[in-house]
Parts: C-alpha cells; structure tokens; sequence
C-alpha cells in the first residue's frame, strides 16, 4: 500500500482549487499603500485596502516612526514578559484602553493572534461560546482552539444568539460576534447583543477590527455601544495604518490574559516603532475629524452613485462595501476585467465566503476622490454587462 505523502497531497490540493478558481494567487505592490499604488509596472487605483483613513503613509506617521527609531531601534528583541516590552507599548496600552472606556489593554502582534490567543484562555471545556456563523476566521479557530462547547448562531440575528445562549450550561459562556463583519460590511446588532449577554449571564467578545475609530460620528460607536465588562478586540493595522492589537477590558480580564494567553505569553513583542505610528495615528484622528468626515462622504457618494448604475449593493454603511456575484469564475472574471481598466480590487471566494457568495471586495478610504469612486462605478458598470449576469 503506497503510503501519502505532504508534497502528493499539497499537488492534489492545488490541483482541485485551480480547477475550481479558487487557488489564491499573490499580489506585490510597489511603494507604499494608497489609494493608487503600483503592481507588475502598472499603476492602478487601490480600492482593496483596509487602510481605511489614509494614515499607513501619512507624513507624521512616517515622521515619528523616523524619530523614534534610533531611541528604540525596531526589533523588540523579546516576548513582552521577557524584555519586548517598551515603554511605547505601555503608552500605546494606556491609550487604547482610555478610547475604549477600559480599566486596560493588552498588546498583540497581530489581531488574529489577539483573537486566537484570547479566547482559548478565556473558556474552556466546561464552558460556552455561541458565536456568530460569518464570524473571522481568527475567531472561529479560537473558539475550537478552547474546546469550549459552542454553537454558531445564525448570522447578526439576535433571537437565533439567544436560542444559542439557552444552550449556555454551568460554565462561563461567551457571547462572540464581529462588530463590523469584514467580507459582507454590515452591522451587529451590538445593543441588542449586549442585552441579550446580560439577560443569560455571559459575557460578550466583540471583535471591533474593522470599526475601530470609524464606527459613528466620532469613530467610536461601537465602542460606545458596548457594556463596561465586554471585551473588546481592536486592530492598528486598519483604521490605524500601523500594526498589530489589542483586547481592552476590565482589569482583571487583562491580567488573566498576561497569564494565559499563550500568544501573548511566547510571542516576540511588536516592534515599538510599530507602537509608535499606532500612537501617532489616534494623536491625527483627534487632530483631522475631517479625515473621518471623507471617509463617510466617500461612502455615501459610493453607494448612491453605484445604486443609480445598478449595482446590486449589500446594506452596509462601512467601509466595506462587496458587489455580490456568485460563481467563483464570474467573480475572477470581474476582477480581471476592473483590473485591465486600471482597478485593483480583490474577488474574495470560498472558503473564505460561503460557497455561492463569491464577491468583489470594494474597500473605501478617506482619501478616494469622488472621481475615483465614479471611474470605478463606470468601469464595475461596463464589465458587469459585457460578462455573466450578475444576480
């Protein structure tokens, strides 16, 4: 009997998902993140970033990565309990819990390691997790990661969470939904959530990556919205431009998490200088209210000018705006088509979207002109037409 072996499996594996579209290719930008950025020599217009105020390439982002470079070097050198831990990622901590109305925070390299990380610490085998059904994926393998018993509820649908929470048993549940859902742009039903924790007696994870600093007027809605013990999951790699996260909570939450989460405990700190541009990045926020005031200009003006060309637009009043098309293939087609008219936007397909719900994934910023919304409705338009129908 032939015995498998990884290279004869990864061969078949790849070959299954070229046959399908669904094999991820990878992209490498010239130059830094914008709104226009460069790809193969050719110069396009980006509308597949989350760098959703423009402050990835911001000069005083730039400048006070430039400043506090020779003082911190870049390389933390350690795990944060060892010597990582820089004086910049205590302040950035500091900051993050007073924006989200928090006792404190804790640093994370990235957020899927926030995510991954925070919630096996949290709950266990005895516990309970009833969590949304389009959830990230970071979520979800933190959820099974635990060994918590779960059940995913049907999407932002509060009656569905509630039947779920019935379920909840003697342990500690956890009620964990997105804020913001990062493939489709729609909202959670975070008040109504909220209640609905309180009423079973769980708490509630909320995963605010892609709301932070531009959920509401202020930025801060979400964060507004939520009860003084939930916990809360932010990004810097969005809104922020930088990178890394945090998960804001009350005291003893955190300091659970210094001792248990193992993606906290045994990973490399994030480079200060990383810290640094986050930290410099909410000082602009505070400083440019307009930045935000475009970025929702931006959206309005999308949406009306893609519902007068007739695209068929998801209910989503973020940055996040997909154009739903269905087959794989027609999803790929769209985007080579938006591609060769001079637009780089991303066909986002399973499994990282339901099977059937393959999609373009528009992203605004604050730095779009109105021209470049209405060159990429135009162009969407024309290739939507020329190729299969879209449902």
């Amino acid at each position: 009997m032939t015995k498998a072996t990884l290279a004869a499996r990864a061969r078949e594996t790849l070959a299954t998902a070229e046959r399908a579209r669904l094999l991820r290719v990878r992209d490498a930008h010239d130059g830094a993140q914008g709104t226009a950025i460069e790809i193969g020599g050719r110069h396009l217009r980006n509308f597949t970033s989350n760098d959703y105020l423009g402050l990835a390439n911001h000069p005083r982002v730039t400048e006070r990565v430039r400043r506090e470079l020779p003082a911190h070097g870049f390389g933390s050198g350690a795990a944060a309990l060892l010597s990582g831990r820089s004086s910049l990622h205590a302040e950035l901590e500091r900051r993050i819990a007073a924006a989200c109305h928090c006792d404190d925070a804790l640093l994370f390299s990235s957020g899927y390691l926030a995510n991954s990380g925070s919630l096996p610490a949290l709950v266990g085998r005895s516990d309970f997790v009833a969590h949304d059904r389009l959830n990230h994926a970071s979520l979800i393998d933190g959820v099974l990661a635990s060994g918590a018993r779960h059940r995913r509820y049907r999407h932002a649908d509060p009656v569905a969470a509630a039947a779920a929470l019935a379920a909840r048993g003697d342990g500690v549940a956890l009620l964990v939904t997105e804020s913001i859902f990062s493939m489709d742009g729609d909202l959670a039903p975070l008040a109504d959530l909220a209640r609905l924790a309180a009423d079973h007696g769980a708490s509630l994870y909320v995963d605010d990556a892609h709301g932070f600093a531009v959920s509401g007027a202020d930025g801060f809605a979400n964060v507004d919205a939520l009860p003084a013990d939930a916990v809360r999951m932010v990004t810097f790699g969005k809104a922020l431009g930088s990178v890394g996260a945090a998960i804001a909570g009350a005291a003893e939450t955190i300091e659970f998490l210094v001792q248990r989460a193992r993606t906290y405990v045994y990973d490399t700190a994030l480079p200060p200088v990383c810290a640094a541009a986050a930290l410099e990045a909410l000082d602009i926020l505070a400083d440019e209210p307009a930045r935000l005031q475009r970025l929702h200009a931006n959206i309005a003006h999308f949406r009306s000018v893609a519902s007068g060309a007739g695209l068929d637009l998801l209910p989503s009043s973020t940055p996040i705006q997909p154009i739903m098309v269905g087959a794989a293939e027609a999803a790929l087609t769209l985007a080579e088509s938006l591609r060769a008219a001079g637009f780089y936007v991303r066909a986002v397909r399973p499994p990282t979207v339901p099977r059937g719900t393959a999609r373009l994934r528009i992203t605004l910023s604050s730095d779009h002109l109105a021209s470049d919304i209405e060159a990429l409705v135009e162009a969407l338009a024309e290739a939507s037409t020329a190729g299969p129908a879209m449902p």
